[in-house]
């Protein structure tokens, strides 16, 4: 959610529009109006007040800008960057170099290969001229510039009624019929026209408000004019046309346009806006074009930008600065959070360190018969005790061994088959059939043989089918202790010497 300002700087009055925009949803903050009496920057300030936008949008006079629309070979359409500022140099009166322009594709007709383009171009220094004078008002620069009546195109994003005023086209392809929009200021005017919600004409007139009535009849000569230059560009007949500014509510101004002129005045639609109070409603005709100006900020923008080229670089670095407090307020989040992170991570190292220190201490008890939680003496334990190589912790008899003893056990001129071989526990449990009974005894014996093999027995035997008798041979797998037989052998040598110096007394 950001607050984005448009500030309408006229010749005899200042007018500002804030809005908060957030997710396709517009809301109206304040409206502000201050008259120029001093200078532009003390009216600027007044008419803001004390609200602080996070962007700003401004517009360049009319009287300073140039409007040309060219038509290019559809082919040089990704050239437009670098062939449009020719065909432009050759209609104004100056070199492009200290120039900024920008431009907009306009619908072209099915079938055909010209690219028609709608252009505006103004003086490097005077677009600085604006951008400084919001610099030093606000202490903000803007992030856009417009010029004259375009940023009044932008007013199509809450007021769809102006891309179609008369509802949908009755065929496919074909455009809406083109409206006008007069900006009828205090010493100067605008029109510009629109079709389908983009700009397409526009044009600065040198009378405003100031003279009326005495000066009615020289305004709408000028309007005649202009509207004849449009038709003189191939334009075709206007739907009507929308009067905004600080003459849209003068008395008597709709009927006189609309019968000087022959055009139907429309009323101005109501824009999608939130917060709007009953009495800002009949005072949105007045602020349109701050409005629409600040409608540019939003991502949406069909007027024209002027704050390009050298100026967008130069942007850079005061942008920036007017930005250190969010930056610095961003950048102590991030840290704090990181230190967050860190201290939850040690401590969950701390507390995984102390439970695997606690096992440690219980396994060295359990298996050495001294506990300790020092790694390097737990290691120590290893290799002396029962990790050494006499304590190899691996049986020193399985259930493979087993079965290689028995293959081994029995003879290879009688027929000897296993019925069930079970190991479980230590304990061995083997059935199976040979010829007789001396046959399985004698199995058995030989399975005496084997250190690890004790209390080798047949307890049972049957008969299993003719000729075969069936045994079940039974013991147990244990291997002797070689520590304690160690020890065994060295407490038996140390007797001997003792029992000798017996027999020599």
């Amino acid at each position: 959610m950001s607050r984005i300002l448009g500030i309408d700087v006229g010749k005899a009055v200042v007018r500002t529009a804030l809005l908060r925009a957030s997710y396709r949803r517009f809301t109206l903050e304040a409206l502000g109006e201050a008259p120029v009496i001093g200078s532009e920057v003390d009216a600027i300030r007044a008419a803001v007040g004390t609200h602080k936008p996070d962007a700003i949008a401004v517009a360049l006079s009319g009287e300073r800008s140039f409007y040309r629309r060219v038509e290019l070979p559809a082919s040089a359409q990704k050239e437009i960057g670098s062939v449009l500022p020719f065909e432009l140099e050759a209609s104004v009166p100056f070199e492009m170099t200290d120039a900024i322009f920008d431009y907009r594709i306009e619908k072209r007709a099915p079938g055909s290969e010209m690219l028609p383009i709608f252009a505006a171009l103004a003086r490097i220094e005077d677009i600085k001229a604006r951008i400084e004078l919001v610099r030093e008002a606000l202490g903000m620069e803007p992030e856009r510039v417009g010029t004259g009546a375009l940023p009044l195109a932008n007013l199509a994003n809450v007021m769809p009624e102006l891309e179609q005023p008369f509802g949908k086209a009755t065929s496919p392809g074909e455009l809406p019929l083109p409206v006008a929009i007069l900006d009828l200021g205090e010493a100067s005017s605008d029109v510009m026209i629109l079709q389908g919600g983009e700009p397409i004409f526009a044009r600065t007139l040198s009378r405003g408000t100031i003279g009326l009535p005495d000066s009615a009849p020289a305004l709408s000569r000028e309007l005649r004019q202009t509207f004849a230059a449009w038709r003189a560009t191939g334009g075709g007949p206007l739907a009507g046309m929308y009067l905004v500014g600080g003459g849209a509510t003068a008395q008597g101004a709709d009927v006189f346009l609309s019968t000087e002129l022959g055009i139907s005045i429309l009323p101005l639609p109501k824009p999608r806006l939130e917060g709007v109070t009953a009495e800002q409603e009949t005072m949105l005709p007045r602020f349109a074009k701050a409005i629409g100006l600040a409608m540019g900020l939003t991502g949406k923008a069909r007027g024209l930008n002027l704050r390009k080229g050298p100026l967008e670089a130069a942007r850079s670095y005061p942008f920036l600065r007017e930005k250190i407090p969010l930056l610095a307020g961003l950048g102590a989040v991030v840290v704090v959070s990181f230190g967050f992170s860190l201290l939850a991570e040690h401590r969950s190292l701390s507390t995984e360190k102390d439970m695997l220190l606690s096992r440690l201490e219980a396994a060295t008890g359990d298996v050495f018969g001294e506990a300790t939680n020092d790694p390097a003496k737990a290691q120590e334990l290893l290799d002396k005790g029962a990790g050494a190589a006499d304590d190899d912790p691996l049986p020193h008899a399985d259930a493979f061994d087993v079965m290689v003893k028995l293959s081994e056990s029995v003879p290879k001129e009688i027929v000897h088959d296993v019925v069930e071989f079970d190991v479980n526990r230590g304990h061995v449990m083997i059935q199976g059939t040979v010829p007789s009974i001396p046959d399985a005894q004698g199995i058995a014996d030989k399975m005496k043989e084997h250190k690890c093999f004790k209390d080798v027995k047949i307890t049972r035997t049957s008969q299993f089918t003719e000729g075969k008798q069936k045994y079940v041979l039974e013991f147990d797998l244990k291997c002797d202790d070689k520590k304690a037989k160690k020890k065994t052998d060295s407490g038996g040598d140390a007797a001997q010497p003792a029992a000798g110096k017996e027999e020599e007394k």
